[in-house]
């Protein structure tokens, strides 16, 4: 299991992933209730799977921090400057975690232009 920080917004997420091939350093990342997208260094191969670990927290002190776990699909993956931007679809993500993490970044302005409008 490979674990990465990452920013997002006002918080900090931790990724924890069992996966042959790791994500690497990610920047840009959005994530929501839909999935997550990013740009990797490295082309991922389309419909690869990962299980994620997840754990958001608030940078500030006393915030709760969100904990949830689910499957992932690679849906997009396309070149994008020096990087590849990847877009990765939750498949099983419950409907608690899913309304948390929905309501953090809407009121967090924190979706990508995609869901912003959600």
């Amino acid at each position: 299991m490979t674990t990465t920080n990452y920013s997002f917004g006002a918080y900090s997420v931790s990724l924890a992933l069992d996966a042959e091939t790791p994500l690497g350093q990610l920047e840009d990342l959005h994530i929501c209730h839909l999935g997550m997208k990013f740009i990797s260094s490295q082309e991922i191969p389309l419909f690869s799977i990962y299980e994620f670990d997840m754990t958001i927290r608030p940078l500030e002190a006393g915030g709760d921090a969100l904990r949830m776990k689910c499957c992932g699909v690679v849906v997009s993956c396309e070149p994008e400057g020096s990087g590849y931007r990847t877009v990765i679809h939750f498949a099983d993500l419950g409907k608690s975690d899913a309304s948390c993490l929905e309501a953090v970044t809407k009121a967090n302005h924190m979706r990508c232009d995609y869901c912003a409008n959600c």
